[in-house]
């Protein structure tokens, strides 16, 4: 990574559009804060732009709500130039077009003309970058910013912090999984020293859901299927389901982690319906499968323990689908 680099570019900008993934988890939400405070403090003025709603316990990390694309600012604005003053932009925590709907037509519109900073620590992308801090090793690219922050000699403010550790502490699902290195927990020291609360965080982030995403989580636990001697688990959530308990989208979260909780368990899938009729899968792994191997056959990616991709419906097709492909990357291995 050439942080150098990326410091020039950010310093020969005046104002920065700052965006990441759909569905933003605390990486992104987190990673997005710390450079909108960056940018600030360097007197740069900051655009961010959310692909969708953030969970509300991401969105408490802003000060003000961001805008997201579609309901605040539509897609025709976008292309019509809602942000042609914007001389450079910034995407955190993706590098993929696939994972940026709304933006990505835009962006293929722009490229060539403004420079784009790409922060990420994904293995897949499509290399979105003029600049690419992309480092697979890490456990999350909050990790990167974070080594942005010290390299720039940026000031490590409470909300910077704060942002930082969000951003790592959940894509390491609060340092229990296996990305959790020693690094994470040398950058986790070090935030700590510069001010960061875990327990306060800890709270924040899993200690403040809404009672709708409780009875979600219940309607979820009733769908679930245990196949191959309890070593898969399937669930999956149906629109029905968000209208009778009033949770949203964004109540998802990590809920795919609940049967991970059964210790035969090896791999577990989670299926939600989207408003077309399609499903959005959620997969995770204990060690034995990759699923960034299933999710980048049908066009999805991540990590080799986490990964995620969208397949046509019925429901019962999906289910079909995902499953065979669990059972012959188990079969191999026996």
């Amino acid at each position: 990574m050439d942080f150098q680099k990326a410091i020039a570019l950010i310093d020969s900008c005046s104002k920065a559009l700052i965006s990441t993934h759909v569905r933003p988890d605390g990486d992104g939400c987190g990673c997005m804060r710390a450079m909108m405070d960056a940018m600030a403090g360097l007197g740069k003025q900051v655009c961010p732009l959310l692909l969708s709603p953030p969970a509300s316990w991401y969105a408490g990390l802003f000060e003000s709500a961001v805008p997201v694309l579609g309901n605040d600012i539509s897609k025709q604005q976008l292309m019509d130039g809602a942000f042609e003053d914007c001389d450079l932009i910034i995407l955190v925590d993706t590098n993929s077009m696939v994972q940026l709907p709304g933006l990505d037509l835009w962006l293929r519109k722009v490229r060539g003309q403004k420079p784009i900073l790409v922060i990420d620590h994904h293995v897949t992308g499509d290399g979105l970058g003029d600049v690419q801090l992309v480092d697979p090793e890490a456990a999350a690219t909050g990790e990167i910013v974070f080594g942005l922050f010290k390299a720039a000699g940026w000031p490590l403010t409470r909300p910077v912090v704060e942002a930082i550790f969000t951003a790592i502490s959940t894509d390491t699902g609060w340092f229990r999984f296996g990305n959790a290195d020693s690094r994470i927990f040398y950058a986790a020291a070090e935030l700590i020293n510069a001010g960061a609360r875990p327990d306060v965080l800890y709270r924040r982030m899993y200690q403040s859901f809404s009672p709708s995403r409780l009875r979600l989580m219940v309607r979820m636990l009733e769908h679930l299927d245990l196949f191959e001697e309890g070593r898969i688990a399937i669930q999956y959530i149906l629109r029905k389901d968000f209208d009778d308990t009033g949770a949203s989208g964004a109540d998802t979260e990590n809920l795919i982690d609940e049967c991970q909780r059964i210790s035969t368990v090896e791999t577990a899938v989670l299926l939600v319906e989207l408003s077309d009729g399609r499903f959005r899968c959620s997969l995770r792994s204990k060690g034995e499968v990759d699923v960034r191997a299933i999710a980048q056959k049908y066009g999805g990616g991540g990590h080799i323990l986490a990964a995620g991709v969208t397949l046509n419906g019925p429901l019962e097709a999906a289910k079909r689908l995902v499953l065979q492909d669990i059972k012959e990357q188990m079969s191999k291995q026996r």
